[in-house]
């Protein structure tokens, strides 16, 4: 089927051509006519594209230019797709200004990148808060944000965490860092003030460890004047002697939750060595064995599959209180005769701390929460076994530092897997 605008030229041609065909049967010059129409032809043609041409090229949005047949339809068609391309365009840009204008209000400094971490644009708050300028546009960010800190987390490339840094810039603040990739190589540079919040966590932080510091003395008098009073003989341990012994039994567990809470708090402080050490893991476990062994009473079955060869740079310390949190829950919620695997493998791109064992499982919807303090998936349990609720929020914490994740599967009635994942690096 013919286009229109085929239908247009082939109408001209053969009007036209009829014109000439009666005017060369007037005159009788047949081949003179015939010559003068393909000239005239050829004219209208030539002459159509050079209105076709001035009318593309020009910027302003004149009327059609004069034509007729196939330029006519071609002219219309043109114009079509044209008003349609710019009503897009101001659509597109209308909303790019809304998304511009909505971002100027947003409290949070944000900073658009190149894929050469250029300046593109950034909001209002940006000046205020990182001290980018106009002049800026085109510079790298890491001319303005010279945090070695940032630095070093966009060179990485890493961008699944955010990063907290403190700030001197006009004043004292902290802040937090998040670059969120984005259309084709693109980053945003987010950054939110998080001072007044961190100064919260802080004071939480400082209170926490100085009631535990504080509680530490009268419960060391305490528990001291217990253990006289059950070790002492006498007409006294027939009333009071098992009374006495729940007393020091709830005094030693008081004090598990003192030493765990300072634990968590001096992670929480980053009052951790900054330097890394050589860290030998597979000596650690062998000792940790030997331990546990002892916890569980010898009513467990312990397997220990241990690469002698693995050893990680970190912080001793901290990593041994991993280990002995995870191994101690497998022994601590197993039942008598249970099975415990401890693993110490290379896996993959990772390294992998793994303690599985034939528990009683956890339900789903507590996984997500049990890095949480004092969260309990069985309270009545975690009192007789003597649990804190304090133990896998170290582990997070001591994970976080190492940049290792911690993973849990667990199903109910067959038993738990915890598995640490360290990068290979580490």
């Amino acid at each position: 089927m013919l286009s229109n605008g085929v239908k247009r030229e082939l109408t001209w041609i053969i009007s036209n051509l009829l014109i000439m065909l009666f005017l060369a049967w007037l005159t009788g010059l047949w081949t003179e006519g015939l010559l003068l129409f393909i000239l005239f032809y050829i004219g209208r043609q030539l002459w159509s594209i050079h209105k076709f041409e001035n009318w593309m090229a020009s910027r302003k949005t004149n009327a059609y230019p004069p034509a007729s047949g196939y330029w006519s339809e071609l002219t219309y068609l043109v114009s079509k797709k044209q008003r349609a391309l710019e009503k897009h365009a101001d659509l597109n840009l209308y909303k790019s200004e809304q998304f511009k204008a909505a971002s100027m209000l947003i409290p949070d400094a944000i900073v658009s990148l190149d894929h050469h971490n250029k300046i593109e644009w950034f909001n209002t708050v940006s000046k205020s808060l990182i001290g980018v300028r106009r002049q800026d546009i085109g510079v790298k960010i890491e001319s303005v944000v010279r945090q070695p800190e940032f630095i070093q987390y966009l060179k990485s490339a890493n961008f699944s965490k955010s990063l907290t840094v403190n700030s001197s810039y006009k004043k004292a603040r902290t802040y937090e860092m998040q670059v969120i990739p984005y259309f084709e190589n693109h980053k945003l540079l987010v950054v939110r003030d998080i001072t007044e919040l961190y100064q919260l966590a802080q004071i939480r932080r400082d209170f926490i460890a100085n009631a535990s510091h504080e509680l530490r003395t009268p419960l060391t008098v305490l528990r001291g004047y217990l253990e006289v009073m059950i070790d002492t003989p006498g007409e006294h341990q027939k009333t009071w002697g098992v009374p006495l012994e729940h007393m020091e039994t709830q005094s030693l567990r008081m004090q598990a939750i003192i030493e765990d809470l300072l634990t968590l708090s001096t992670i929480e402080a980053e009052s951790i060595a900054s330097e890394k050490e050589q860290v030998n893991v597979p000596e650690m476990l062998k000792q940790l064995e030997q331990d546990v062994k002892q916890l569980g009473n010898k009513n467990h079955d312990f397997v220990f599959d241990i690469d002698e060869s693995l050893v990680i740079k970190g912080y001793a310390e901290p990593l041994k209180s991993v280990f002995t949190n995870l191994v101690s829950n497998a022994v601590r919620y197993s039942p008598d005769g249970g099975e415990i695997v401890v693993s110490w493998l290379k896996d993959n791109a990772n390294i992998v701390f793994e303690v599985q064992d034939s528990g009683l499982g956890i339900s789903q919807e507590h996984i997500p929460r049990l890095t949480e303090r004092f969260y309990r998936v069985d309270k009545d349990r975690s009192r007789v076994t003597g649990g804190t609720g304090l133990g896998l929020a170290i582990v997070k914490h001591v994970l976080e530092r190492h940049g290792a994740e911690l993973h849990i599967d667990s199903v109910l009635g067959k038993g738990s897997v915890f598995r640490c994942e360290f990068p290979m690096d580490a």
